[in-house]
């Protein structure tokens, strides 16, 4: 039987007979390639193509294998990569021009007022009135209720209906998401259960308007699990995501307590890190957070700033895969006054460590993963940076190097921190080689010196970053560590282009397409990019030890705090 992926080119059919013609000489597996490169070919043949094929078929003729509609071909990376071409990218986000004011955690430019007030217009009016249910009110008019009137906080009473248009399987739910969302702000009294004693701390605005979050810590344990719940019905349901959000907005609008408003943004913190919006509400969601970045009254400015960072990053990463755990949930509710390692940008992380290891000229995350991939002998594990290590394992060491613990304890697999060092590099607010710099790494990936060249004019702690990572990987190419963990500079650039590059098009076959060539890219690294001579600054090493922080580490004190 012919392999996978050989198939004739024609096919001869007669009476009592299927018969394939031998394939030409020089024969590509579909299947090999497909694997390698993310090709997939179907083939498209017309209706009057296959009506003549039939025809031919009765008559014992021979019928030509189906090709690919030309129309096909030029909506397909097939075109290009046959010409060995990669596809340039448009920029998303273009540079922000000198003299516009930007927020002080963040790149977003301050919008005029009237700007603002502009679009948040158009937003109520154009999503208003193509996606927000119709409520009525009275007994014998039915008048129609305002968006504006709808979407005003609410202090008694839970919604007879969905705030938007939604499958009517889900209305109850949303119900008593509202219901939920409620008691997480502090508006509705938690239903008691009888012989079950519940401690409930009452906080403080004194405290959180001074940016402090110590005083918040009223949720119990099953608040907790309620809010995960929550969590959980948006990843379960993609129709809710957007009634969570909208709820949500409509509680913080014209809210007169203030810590109802911070634990409602609190709330929205912990949602932008488990599940995005759809795109039709994000312009919506993104112009309520705008209004909001110069209220500093309960520390708002700060959430939603932080809010604003989130919502980008979510919006091009999607949801998670299962609701965060009760840690992680504290954790991000806490992450607006305590950045995290993961999730920021380079130049924020590097201020955030700079007191603690102010001669550290990379983040401390990556010395402290790679020493401790060493030290467990990550040179002997096989399918290192490909095999996946435990997620709960690396859930783990996540939050605990986000609260200040720098400590392996307790890991004994070098691939939880291989997985957890890719994930830091994935997850990093702007992609490691700048947006700007991106066509040309792929148009110039075959060149070993372009490669080269282009390293050499990164930012500098992009570079140093980029310099680290391949010293690092180059110690796994000698012949000894190869045989045993069958990782070569091809499939360690398989595994680790993804990380270091970042193709924003939505065009699949655009990503299909310039993959190839981020991974040849990422091969000419690895093989002549010679670490030591590149920056005269910074000189990277590896084996000293893994780093562990001696000062006190950050417990997590936000709207509530884990029973111990």
């Amino acid at each position: 039987m012919e392999p996978y992926g050989q198939v004739a080119d024609s096919i001869k059919v007669g009476p009592g007979s299927l018969n394939l013609l031998p394939p030409p000489k020089k024969r590509l597996d579909v299947q090999r390639h497909s694997l390698l490169n993310g090709l997939f070919l179907l083939p498209h043949p017309q209706a009057d193509e296959v009506s003549q094929d039939r025809r031919s078929a009765a008559k014992g003729s021979v019928v030509p294998f189906p090709t690919m509609v030309p129309a096909t071909l030029q909506m397909s990376p097939v075109k290009n990569r046959a010409n060995g071409q990669p596809i340039p990218v448009q920029p998303r986000i273009p540079p922000l021009p000198r003299g516009i004011p930007s927020l002080d955690s963040g790149t977003y430019p301050v919008l005029p007022t009237e700007l603002a007030t502009d679009i948040q217009q158009f937003s109520e009016s154009d999503f208003a009135r193509q996606y927000f249910s119709t409520h009525r009110t009275g007994f014998i008019f039915r008048r129609k209720v305002p968006v504006t009137q709808l979407m005003t906080w609410q202090k008694q009473g839970l919604l007879n209906s969905p705030l938007l248009t939604i499958n009517r399987g889900l209305a109850k739910d949303a119900v008593k998401i509202f219901k939920v969302i409620q008691i997480l702000m502090g508006d509705r009294e938690r239903e008691r259960t009888p012989g079950r004693v519940q401690s409930e701390a009452h906080a403080s605005p004194t405290n959180f308007a001074n940016g402090s979050t110590a005083s918040l810590a009223g949720n119990t344990a099953s608040m907790l699990e309620e809010e995960r719940w929550l969590l959980g019905e948006g990843l379960s349901h993609g129709e809710l995501r957007d009634e969570i959000y909208c709820q949500l907005m409509k509680q913080l609008t014209g809210n007169p307590s203030t810590e109802s408003v911070f634990k409602g943004w609190q709330v929205l913190c912990v949602l932008l890190i488990t599940f995005p919006p759809s795109k039709n509400f994000e312009t919506y969601l993104s112009s309520f957070f705008q209004q909001h970045i110069t209220q500093r009254e309960g520390r708002v400015d700060v959430m939603a700033k932080y809010c604003l960072r989130r919502l980008e990053f979510i919006s091009k990463k999607g949801p998670r895969g299962k609701p965060p755990t009760i840690a992680e949930i504290e954790t991000a509710s806490d992450a607006a006054f305590h950045p995290s390692t993961f999730g920021e940008s380079l130049d924020a992380i590097i201020r955030l460590q700079e007191r603690k290891y102010p001669q550290q000229k990379v983040p401390i995350i990556l010395p402290f993963l790679a020493d401790g991939i060493l030290a467990l002998g990550g040179l002997k594990a096989e399918g290192i940076f490909r095999v996946p290590g435990d997620a709960d394992s690396v859930s783990d060491l996540k939050l605990r190097i986000d609260r200040g613990y720098y400590t392996t304890d307790g890991v004994n697999d070098p691939h939880v921190l291989a997985s957890l060092m890719k994930l830091w590099l994935r997850e990093l607010c702007d992609p490691l080689v700048p947006e700007e710099m991106y066509n040309e790494c792929i148009t110039s990936s075959k060149d070993p010196d372009a490669c080269v060249q282009i390293v050499e004019r990164l930012p500098t702690i992009n570079r140093r970053v980029v310099l680290f990572v391949i010293s690092f990987l180059q110690l796994f190419l000698e012949e000894k560590s190869q045989i045993i963990t069958k990782m070569t500079p091809a499939n360690l650039a398989l595994v680790m282009a993804p990380n270091l590059l970042r193709c924003n098009s939505d065009s699949m076959s655009v990503v299909f397409t310039n993959a190839q060539y981020e991974q040849i890219f990422v091969y000419n690294l690895l093989l002549h990019l010679q670490c030591g001579d590149i920056d005269p600054d910074y000189i990277p090493t590896h084996g000293l030890g893994a780093a562990s922080s001696t000062a006190r580490p950050r417990s997590s004190k936000g709207r509530s705090r884990r029973p111990h």
